[in-house]
């Protein structure tokens, strides 16, 4: 009777000193978080970035902290163009896909972060599509891409996208080969705009004169206080007015044929399919997206000055 007396309290004992220690200690439960290098800057790619025709890179610039420990880190960089798919239109050119994990056993140099560091910052890490560090073997497909940024901490605490923890937006890669928007603008770089009146534009979406350039496909414009960024199950919520010509390569969008695939005067084309601004709306864009025939897009979105 006495053992058993003794061995119960000894049980008692471990549970008791476990409970002190756990309270004293409790485990980290939350995912790490991801944040821009310093505050009053944005993690980079920004949302909605424009990587112009004359660089050959991007630079990826973001912080991971967690108090138990910042484990592994990954960065994602894929194609937008139709959504999630990874599917090719052509071999004359090849989408950026790009996967790295950041940790401290990593084989690569550049991807080795400090074991067990609360802290962790990724300051100007290249991602380029030229060049002897370049991801691609041949041309880049111009256009949108996704990048996502994950993290797990020492704990296992992973980020994902059910708590919006994850980085997840969409920038959009200009090539000199993919279609050309000109447009007439404010010195703001708005458009001047009117409640209730048509939308009125002065300038060109053409193929530019250079050796790998192809004939307009698809060309659509829309007004929009979007933040969805082309996401396709968001475009319809956002979308005030819009108007297509041609078909596209990447989504089952139409309208009617091209008359030219080589130029669309924006002010002829607006003044026959015209797109009226809606009262109620300040935070409005016309967003403009054009494709060739090998699958390159152009995006730009433009802010409007309602008057």
């Amino acid at each position: 009777m006495k053992n058993n007396l003794s061995f119960l309290l000894a049980i008692l004992s471990g549970l008791l000193l476990t409970s002190c220690g756990d309270s004293e200690n409790p485990k980290d439960l939350d995912p790490p978080v991801i944040s821009s290098l310093t505050a009053g800057q944005e993690i980079q790619p920004s949302p909605g970035m424009l990587v112009t025709p004359s660089n050959q890179s991007v630079n990826v610039d973001f912080r991971v902290s967690d108090p138990s420990g910042v484990k592994e880190i990954l960065l994602d960089i894929h194609g937008g163009f139709d959504g999630h798919s990874h599917a090719r239109l052509t071999n004359s050119f090849e989408r950026l896909n790009v996967k790295r994990i950041f940790s401290s056993t990593a084989s690569n140099p550049n991807l080795v972060i400090p074991s067990g560091a609360q802290d962790v910052s990724i300051d100007s890490h290249e991602i380029a599509w030229e060049g002897t560090n370049s991801e691609v073997v041949g041309n880049l497909l111009a256009g949108p891409y996704h990048i996502t940024i994950s993290a797990t901490d020492s704990e296992g605490n992973q980020t994902g996208f059910a708590d919006g923890s994850n980085y997840h937006t969409t920038f959009y890669i200009q090539r000199p080969y993919a279609p050309a928007i000109s447009l007439a603008k404010k010195p703001n770089g708005k458009l001047e705009a009117s409640v209730g009146q048509n939308l009125i534009l002065a300038g060109q979406v053409k193929v530019t004169d250079h050796s790998l350039s192809s004939p307009l496909k698809f060309i659509w414009m829309r007004l929009t206080n979007e933040v969805s960024l082309d996401e396709q199950k968001d475009i319809a919520e956002s979308t005030f007015a819009e108007v297509m010509l041609g078909t596209s390569s990447w989504r089952s969008l139409s309208g009617d044929p091209l008359e030219s695939a080589h130029t669309l005067d924006l002010a002829a084309f607006i003044a026959q399919h015209p797109l009226q601004v809606p009262a109620g709306q300040q935070n409005l864009s016309l967003v403009i997206w054009a494709e060739d025939t090998a699958g390159n897009v152009t995006r730009e979105s433009i802010p409007l000055e309602i008057k």
